[in-house]
């Protein structure tokens, strides 16, 4: 297969870098258009106020280091709108700003810009954002109450901070699908979110073998190691619905830069940051721990990719010197 050498991450001659990014921005417009009917339109106002802050911290940045402007590339635009997907719809407007501001000139920029950074920029956002204000992020609205006065609102109880606390919880499969339970503003329409994640495979965006292992194993925890005592099936629905697991599977894991670029790598990458996920959630400090695992797995990508290759090498070896023995 021969590889286009053009602007990072080198990808596919009839893939465009550019257009992957549009893609995952058109996934994010449903999203909030759903949050914005149960919250009227302050959803709205919280993303904006994360692309635009991104592409204007991006464009401070490579200004600075004497670079072009990367705006056109859509990498700012992307990690801002990730980032104020997972804020909750009640979230001050300085919240977004501050996560991209510590995405940009914290985990992108130092590393090199697009398609050279380590870690994913919104992951290293919201990890800030966590660890500054987890009380300001772990507070939801209930639903179908229109945010005016944020001082004012009728706060819910996540799926997360039940699950924590070992609640029983009353949602119904219906009201986890069409997102009618407290949650962050684009992860919690989980029919959307998986017609999002059609979308994206379809497009080739995302790769599938990412996103299957790592709902595999998430699911497959959630069945061993309950959470909820009515059953595997209840403890499997919550944990996929609850928090930012399912979105940040989606549109975070299968970062194309950060993730492995073989096949087989990207399987353990996958595998491996749905046990370092459902840990975090499970024994970390937070109701939601997704960011923290993805930065740490992050820094195990290259080794994935390293060990597939040579046990593809090392395999394929054993059969052509088993078939040798043979003749």
């Amino acid at each position: 297969m021969r590889f286009k050498r053009g602007k990072p991450p080198y990808l596919r001659k009839r893939d465009k870098a550019v257009y992957m990014r549009l893609d995952v921005l058109i996934a994010l417009a449903p999203l909030v258009a759903f949050s914005c009917i149960y919250y009227g339109m302050r959803p709205l106002y919280v993303m904006l106020h994360g692309i635009i802050s991104a592409m204007l911290f991006d464009g401070i940045g490579n200004l600075f280091l004497r670079r072009p402007p990367g705006w056109a590339d859509g990498t700012a635009a992307v990690t801002g709108g990730i980032i104020a997907a997972v804020m909750s719809p009640a979230a001050p407007y300085w919240m977004p700003i501050a996560a991209a501001a510590f995405a940009i000139f914290a985990i992108k920029i130092p590393f090199g810009g697009a398609g050279r950074n380590i870690f994913n920029p919104a992951a290293g956002g919201l990890a800030f954002i966590t660890l500054c204000f987890d009380g300001r992020m772990f507070t939801y609205p209930a639903p179908n109450t229109p945010i005016g006065d944020i001082t004012q609102i009728v706060t819910g109880e996540s799926l997360g901070s039940l699950l924590r606390s070992g609640a029983a919880t009353s949602f119904k499969p219906a009201d986890l699908l069409i997102g009618d339970f407290p949650g962050p503003i684009g992860t919690v329409a989980i029919a959307i979110l998986l017609a999002c994640a059609v979308y994206l495979l379809f497009r080739r965006s995302i790769s599938v073998f990412t996103l299957l292992p790592f709902l595999a194993v998430c699911t497959g925890y959630a069945v061993l190691f309950p959470r909820v005592g009515t059953g595997w099936e209840n403890s499997v629905m919550l944990e996929l619905c609850s928090g930012y697991l399912l979105f940040a599977g989606i549109f975070i894991v299968t970062d194309p830069v950060t993730s492995p670029k073989f096949w087989l790598g990207r399987i353990f990458y996958g595998a491996a940051g749905g046990i370092l996920v459902m840990l975090m959630r499970t024994a970390g400090r937070f109701e939601e721990g997704c960011c923290f695992a993805i930065l740490i797995l992050n820094t195990f990508a290259p080794a994935f990719d390293r060990l597939s290759w040579k046990a593809i090498y090392r395999t394929r070896t054993y059969w052509q010197r088993l078939k040798g023995v043979r003749k």
